[in-house]
């Protein structure tokens, strides 16, 4: 009759937690609209003066992903869902584009998950669940964070790099040249970037092509408009210093706002970090106090839906927290 009750109480958790989440997912998806819509008119743009060629682009992912595969650890690089968009993901984040070495890591991750929770005495199935957390979202974790850190720097030297396009262009020095001296003069990621852009030239690519792959890879606004600056003077006419050196002003004007936003939400993230990190502490000194009683959370099947629950609530908080102090600029 308990097993029964169990099973019930299991179930509806699983049903609300489910319902949760999906409202969760309507609510994300409405407060992101705008941030979708400015993407879908970038888009646009890129479709009307972009003229790419994909077809090497994938025959070259094709042979990577192929010289890639060998071994065991191919094997485990088989396994990744949507490579292609974890394989973005590193070169974003500015790491070696190794599909091989990131399932290594995943799959030790995941097996050092499971036994480690099985050591301190939970069950399998909540083993099985910190594995999966473990293998796949802490990989994800921190090449977000590897992602978010490498824009944050680009993001800031960008300006710079527009100011030293226009100081080229009006001493009469072409495009490419510029490009080649922002990269030469600045350091990573900009530089990096921007010598990227100059290599894929050298070896035949238009500089239109190179400029969207770039965008593509990095899928910044700030770069999207400076490529779409770029392409519609190219098709057009005008003069491109000037409408760069505008553009550089606006992106700076960008920063400072993004500046303000930050300090004046300051507070608010700091009291989002402390409720959510707060059930933990108290956790790992009820832990350390006295263990017999703080590891039942783990062991016993009620305390594991209390604290399943617990998770799936906090992570909501957390979740619309943050999304009410991020602001577009």
């Amino acid at each position: 009759m308990q097993d029964a009750n169990i099973n019930i109480i299991l179930l509806g958790v699983g049903l609300v937690a489910i319902i949760v989440i999906a409202a969760l997912m309507v609510l994300i998806k409405a407060l992101s609209k705008s941030k979708k819509e400015t993407r879908t008119k970038l888009d646009r743009f890129k479709e009307r003066f972009s003229k790419r060629t994909q077809l090497k682009g994938e025959q070259a992912r094709a042979i990577r992903m192929l010289q890639q595969q060998t071994g065991l650890a191919g094997k485990l690089t088989d396994l990744l869902p949507r490579k292609e968009l974890i394989q973005k993901r590193l070169e974003r984040a500015g790491m070696k584009g190794d599909l091989v070495r990131y399932a290594t890591i995943s799959a030790f991750l995941a097996i050092f998950g499971l036994f480690a929770v099985l050591a301190l005495g939970g069950t399998f199935i909540l083993a099985l669940f910190a594995g999966i957390i473990a293998g796949i979202g802490l990989p994800h974790m921190m090449v977000g964070r590897r992602i978010k850190k490498r824009m944050a720097a680009f993001t800031k030297q960008f300006p710079e790099a527009m100011d030293l396009i226009v100081r080229g262009l009006k001493s009469g020095l072409p495009v490419n040249e510029c490009i080649a001296n922002v990269g030469q003069e600045l350091p990573a990621p900009t530089g990096q970037e921007f010598r990227n852009i100059t290599d894929s030239m050298r070896i035949g690519k238009q500089l239109e092509e190179a400029l969207w792959d770039t965008a593509d890879r990095l899928d910044t606004p700030d770069f999207k408009f400076f490529v779409i600056s770029l392409v519609v003077q190219r098709e057009t006419g005008g003069n491109l210093g000037e409408t760069l050196g505008n553009l550089a002003t606006i992106l700076r004007q960008r920063q400072a706002m993004k500046l303000k936003i930050k300090a004046l939400s300051g507070e608010a993230k700091a009291s989002a970090w402390i409720m959510g990190l707060l059930p933990f502490i108290m956790l790992g000194l009820i832990m350390t106090m006295n263990y017999d009683y703080g590891i039942v959370l783990f062991t016993h099947a009620k305390a594991q839906i209390a604290g399943v629950g617990a998770l799936i609530w906090m992570s909501i908080g957390i979740g619309i927290m943050s999304k009410m102090i991020s602001f577009e600029v």
